[in-house]
Order: structure tokens, then sequence, then C-alpha cells
């Protein structure tokens, strides 16, 4: 069975950390998460004002969307015959790109379209799991959008993709070389189409593998069997981040900054001040926002309650701050 899911349609497990949606799964093997905007649409971002050329035509933007999903689960078994697939699609059903994770064979690999035949599908790249599949053990897969042509997978905080660009811009009127992820092939031409026109993505399991959670949006989300201790959860996004040491400069799904503030190994501190912004925070701000000592998540749950974006945040939190937990009484 098959199921679909609209974007805001069903209460979730939490609100994580600023997720659009976090949503809890019933150990489902096919799931279908529908996005209710194109992630285009205005929706999803701030206002830019229209940009012209010296002869004053609009010039075609390039789209920085920074969505990101991340879906969670667990080997309910023998894991030896395992797969998991997750893809992005179109409206149509045409596939934008696609990762599989074969527990049997130790191996991952990535599917786009093929340029030339957008209907059929091609392999495009496949390397070896770091981490073999256990019994019991959890696992997380995230795809990471940060352009229409640029995103990438990752598995158990595992880069699913290889390779790299320098693609040059200005900045300030300077110009600028930057490292960039490969331009993931497809038959749309830049720098629109691609996941410019994504509507859905679909996570199917085989085996023992099977999905309990699926959190969506500009935001970090971690595993709720470790949500209880703080250094735990940083371990976890550290290594999904675009750390030089302990993560993935270029495939990271956010960069360092974004940890939680720990009171000590198990407790968060009260109130966190570099909560990842959003569409709807500040230009060059972080947010800081009040939460549970003990889970890390908004205090209330409400972000419009417990959260502020300001260059000073001036956030007090003293409702979240629970003596009781620091004392131990």
């Amino acid at each position: 069975m098959i199921l679909l899911v609209l974007l805001g349609m069903l209460v979730g497990v939490s609100d994580a950390i600023m997720c659009y949606d976090d949503i809890e799964l019933d150990n489902v093997q096919d799931y279908i998460y529908r996005l209710e905007k194109k992630p285009l649409d205005k929706y999803w971002s701030k206002y830019v004002k229209p940009k012209v050329n010296e002869n004053n035509e609009p010039v075609i933007q390039r789209y920085n969307m920074h969505l990101s999903y991340t879906i969670f689960g667990k080997f309910d078994g023998d894991p030896s015959d395992a797969t998991i697939t997750a893809g992005y699609y179109k409206q149509d059903n045409s596939l934008i790109y696609s990762i599989e994770v074969d527990c049997g064979a130790g191996m991952w690999r990535s599917y786009t379209p093929n340029v030339e035949l957008p209907e059929e599908t091609e392999k495009y790249q496949e390397g070896q799991l770091e981490e073999s599949c256990g019994d019991g053990e959890i696992f997380d897969v995230i795809l990471k959008v940060q352009q229409a042509h640029l995103m990438n997978w990752l598995y158990n905080g595992q880069a699913l993709q290889e390779g790299s660009q320098n693609v040059t811009h200005r900045k300030n009127g300077e110009r600028v070389v930057r490292e960039r992820t490969l331009y993931v092939p497809s038959p749309d031409d830049r720098p629109r189409g691609g996941a410019a026109d994504a509507t859905k993505i679909k996570i199917q399991t085989t085996g023992s593998a099977v999905i309990t959670r699926l959190a969506f949006g500009r935001c970090i989300a971690w595993p709720e069997e470790i949500t209880r201790n703080c250094t735990a959860v940083n371990e976890w996004i550290l290594k999904r981040s675009k750390s030089k040491t302990e993560g993935h400069i270029l495939y990271g799904a956010n960069v360092p900054t974004y940890q939680m503030d720990c009171y000590n190994e198990t407790l968060y501190y009260w109130i966190q001040s570099k909560i990842r912004p959003d569409e709807k925070s500040m230009p060059e701000t972080a947010y800081c926002c009040c939460v549970n000592m003990e889970t890390g998540k908004l205090f209330t749950g409400d972000k419009n309650v417990d959260c502020q974006s300001s260059k000073f945040c001036t956030q007090t939190c003293t409702g979240a701050y629970d003596a009781d937990l620091i004392t131990g009484t």
C-alpha cells in the first residue's frame, strides 16, 4: 500500500527544529510525500527584486532553494536482502534524481534521467557502503537540494555522490571561484528545470528495511532514539554537516554552526542561539529559540512563540529553564 501525504495534512510527531513537516510513519515500505507548492513558488522564498542587464532586460536568476528531506528508518530483522530506494520526481512521474542502498551487496547506486531520452533512467554513479546494515539498527537518508541542478544524497552520513566542479560567479562586484558539487545530469536546461519542477519524493524499501519518519524543510532533524542525549545529537549532526574534519565539505546537509548548545552531556541549553534560518528570517541572521532541555525541541512547538529572528537575541526563555533537571531533584 502506498501512502499519499499532502504537506500540512498530518500532524507530525514533533516540529523538530524548524521543519515544515515532521511525520511519524508506522514501519511502512512504500511512501510518497508531495509538496504543496513547487520549489520555485514564492511560498518558499523571500522576495527578491528581479534583476536586469545593461539593456534593462530581465535576467533569469538561479534559485537557491535549500530544501532538505530526512528519511528515518530501521532494520526490523535480518537486513541481508534489504534495499532502500528514494527518488525525487516531477508531476508526470519523470525522475529527477534517485538512489538505491543495497545492503546485501554493500553497495549504493544513483540514477538520473537519460539526457537524450528523458522517459528512460540510467545509472549515474555507484560505490561501496561505508557501514554494513545491521538487524535492529536505525538508518537515515537525506536529500539536500541546493539549486535546480545541484543536489545530493547521504546515507547514514555517507555522501552518495562523487566529484566536484569550479563555478565562477560575482559577489559584491568581485569575481569569485567556488568549488561545488557536479550538476546532476538532466534533460532540462539550466538554471531551471530539474529540482525546480519537483513535486514529490518517493521511498520504497524491501526486506527488513522499514520507514519510521520523514522530516522536511529548511531544518535539522535527528533520530528520536538519541534526542535525549545532546552530545549524541551533535555528533549525528556534525557527521552530516559541511565540516572539513568530521563531515563533508561539499556534500554536507548543513553548516556545522547549526549544532545544538549542550548544557552537559545529555541536557540542552534552554535557549539556543544558532538555529538554522529560513525564508521568513531576517537576512544574515540565525534564529534564537527556547527549547525543551531534555529533547532539544521547540519549547511550546510554536515557532512564533519560541523563536526570534534578529541580529541580537533578546530572549531569556525563563519558562524553558528547568532547575529540577540541573539539580537532579
